[in-house]
């Protein structure tokens, strides 16, 4: 005679069916271990972009300005900085694959700086999708190169007092480069006057001498070919790069200007 379990059935169907339960509660119990795992685990690593930083020339405390972005940069934004202060790096195989140009130089001619074949690759590397940040007088720079301008999409006219502040407004907040920085800081800096810009450029700030009413674009975005590129004024002396949010916003215009991975990146595309 087969014994009965509880319920009226033999023992050897109550086991079946406990052995089915117990494996369907393991299957459901680590499901929703997972699930709860994945929705706690942390966001993938973000990734560690190359960036150049080129600095020199004259009139501006460069060895300062590298000191302050080599340690301020990579705490907003992974990267690996190379200075350099010619255009010998544009000779290596690997700058095509740079994701960002960080200039800030004052060069008042393009000779004994960058050869004929380097200012051919800049502009070929830009346009191929290697991204730019032109700080301050990097703007100015080369003003015998003409071709150098449509990277900027505007020229330098003049400036005037170098030691004065400037009230910086941001025009732009929703813009990746922008966001989440305070509406308006200061900048020790001279106030640079352009040309008006190109038509696909977009200004994200305006700055002017403080105690005075006329504006003018200081932040604006461009486009040369593949290549994204911020173009940004207001930073002349080493003490204007240690306001946090001037050195936030140059992380994020490294961000946004640099090359997209190609696999896995689902930054933004904003202007």
């Amino acid at each position: 005679m087969t014994p009965v379990a509880a319920g009226g059935m033999n023992r050897r169907e109550f086991a079946r069916r406990a052995g089915r339960l117990v494996a369907a509660l393991a299957a459901g119990g680590a499901w929703a271990c997972g699930r709860a795992a994945g929705a706690n685990s942390p966001p993938p690593a973000e990734r560690r972009l190359r960036a150049v930083l080129w600095v020199g020339g004259h009139s501006h405390d460069f060895d300062a300005y590298v000191k302050i972005l080599t340690e301020a940069l990579p705490k907003h934004v992974p990267m690996a900085i190379q200075v350099v202060r010619d255009g010998s790096f544009l000779d290596s195989s690997g700058s095509g694959s740079l994701d960002v140009i960080l200039m800030n130089h004052c060069f008042d001619e393009a000779k004994g700086v960058l050869t004929d074949g380097q200012k051919e690759k800049l502009l070929q590397v830009i346009g191929g999708g290697v991204g730019v940040v032109a700080i301050h007088a990097s703007y100015y720079s080369f003003t015998d190169w003409e071709a150098v301008r449509e990277v900027y999409g505007a020229k330098f006219i003049r400036h005037g007092e170098v030691d004065i502040l400037l009230d910086v407004r941001l025009v732009d907040r929703q813009h990746p480069v922008t966001k989440d920085l305070p509406e308006t800081f200061e900048a020790h800096s001279e106030l640079y006057e352009s040309t008006p810009l190109a038509e696909g450029c977009h200004v994200l700030a305006v700055s002017k001498e403080k105690g005075k009413d006329k504006e003018y674009p200081s932040v604006w975005t461009n486009r040369y070919g593949k290549g994204r590129v911020v173009t940004i004024l207001p930073a002349h002396w080493p003490d204007a790069y240690q306001v946090e949010a001037f050195q936030k916003l140059i992380a994020q215009a490294v961000r946004w200007a640099a090359r997209p991975a190609e696999a896995g990146d689902s930054r933004k595309e904003t202007r």
